[in-house]
């Protein structure tokens, strides 16, 4: 179920990204040698802890990298990209898989910027319950046996 969980939030990032921004984005690191503008999105950390119960706490870090490699005023449209990302990203997901931010910052870089998101999800267990399938009760088949699938 984790993993699920941590591939949803990275999802949600890109997905709140392409919404917003028209640059390619990838799902792992920004290519070295691309001329364009683009995103990189990746999981850098994962923390967890154990609460009460079988539940758990997660933060999960996001990585998003920005490069933008050539054009003019290069270190503005950068900065005004990050600026835009604290709003984007602050709140993602959609109805049933909202993730909202508790932490972000940013640093920037010779070609872009690297900004960090740090969201926080708290996994209950699922327990499954067993049913009865079958009830045999003083020798005799009462729940469970059906005429059509097995003889009595």
């Amino acid at each position: 179920m984790e993993k699920g969980m941590i591939q949803t939030v990275k999802e949600a990032v890109m997905t709140a990204i392409s919404k917003n921004f028209s640059e390619k984005i990838y799902g792992e690191e920004v290519p070295q040698k691309g001329s364009d503008a683009c995103f990189g999105v990746m999981i850098k950390r994962v923390e967890q802890k154990p609460l009460l119960n079988g539940r758990r706490e997660q933060w999960i870090t996001m990585q998003i990298q920005y490069s933008r490699q050539t054009g003019e005023r290069k270190k503005a449209h950068s900065t005004e990209t990050a600026d835009k990302l604290y709003e984007i990203l602050a709140l993602i997901g959609e109805e049933k898989n909202l993730f909202l931010c508790r932490e972000m910052n940013h640093t920037m870089t010779q070609n872009g910027f690297c900004f960090e998101a740090v969201y926080y999800i708290q996994l209950l267990p699922v327990k499954e319950e067993k049913k009865m399938e079958r009830l045999e009760y003083n020798g005799v088949k009462t729940v469970g046996y059906e005429k059509e699938n097995i003889k009595i």
